[in-house]
């Protein structure tokens, strides 16, 4: 822990504001999926869920080759992530970060729309990508449960689930977070994850999307509510060199740069039916 108290406040700080271009270009709220009807026929499993609560992604959308080192909160800044409304966890399954989630389980029921602060990792075993850029499900889920979709994609979770599978994902490390992470647990609810003096991270040298040398999309949390979700980020990026920037949504301080893409909100939203491919009709050859 002494050690990312160090890279966080005494690393050395980079800016890349001289060049008219930051390292993050923007944050991705994810509409990953809304439920139904259907998905809460196993509440005494899940846990309570009301149908219409929407299940968002959060992805810092970084420059090609750049890595997510720590999200972070101090006094003069802190770091949150909020809803009208209480964040469901599963209350069978669920954890406060995916990677402790078994690979097993994310197929049962709504496993997959728990709440949690991640580094990239989605599942035990799986990377988190966004639905309109996975072409693959990596899962097969319990028969009647994930039928819908949303407007950023078409394809149904039986086609794209935005999971990737990888033997060693990455894992978070958090630091003084006690406290903020316990109402993302399977026994206790909360609607607001606040950090003043503390941080998740990625050792080493951090966390790269999957595409690291493109789009670069790396996840940092996962977020169901039946309200309005509002961010308000600090964030430390690793640059290509070897150094680190730190960026804040306001109030920057010595050694950090303010980008005000870091601080947004976004809307329920509703979902929509799978679109089933009509089979064209063959005329045969006389």
């Amino acid at each position: 822990m002494r050690c990312l108290f160090f890279i966080l406040f005494f690393a050395p700080v980079f800016s890349l504001s001289a060049w008219g271009q930051e390292a993050i270009e923007r944050v991705f709220v994810e509409k990953f999926y809304c439920t139904s009807a259907s998905d809460l026929k196993a509440q005494q499993y899940s846990g309570p869920i009301n149908e219409g609560a929407c299940t968002y992604r959060i992805y810092l959308d970084l420059m090609p080759g750049f890595r997510f080192q720590a999200a972070y909160g101090t006094p003069q800044h802190p770091l949150s992530i909020s809803s009208s409304q209480m964040f469901f966890n599963h209350a069978d399954i669920g954890n406060s970060q995916p990677n402790l989630i078994p690979a097993r389980t994310l197929s049962r029921n709504i496993t997959l729309l728990d709440s949690w602060l991640t580094a990239g990792a989605a599942g035990e075993s799986f990377n988190g990508v966004p639905r309109n850029m996975d072409s693959i499900a990596d899962i097969t889920f319990e028969k009647g449960f994930l039928t819908l979709t949303t407007e950023e994609t078409s394809l149904s979770f039986s086609e794209s689930d935005g999971l990737v599978y990888s033997p060693s994902p990455w894992i978070p490390t958090f630091y003084n977070m006690d406290e903020a992470i316990k109402g993302l647990t399977s026994v206790s609810r909360t609607n607001t994850i606040e950090v003043t003096n503390g941080a998740w991270a990625c050792m080493g040298k951090g966390a790269m999307g999957l595409d690291s040398l493109g789009t670069n999309m790396v996840l940092i949390g996962q977020f169901t509510t039946s309200g309005e979700l509002n961010y308000a980020l600090n964030i430390m990026v690793g640059t290509r060199e070897g150094k680190s920037i730190k960026y804040v949504y306001s109030n920057p301080q010595a050694g950090e740069v303010e980008l005000t893409l870091l601080k947004g909100s976004a809307s329920p939203f509703k979902a929509r039916k799978v679109k089933k491919l009509k089979k064209k009709k063959v005329k045969s050859r006389k």
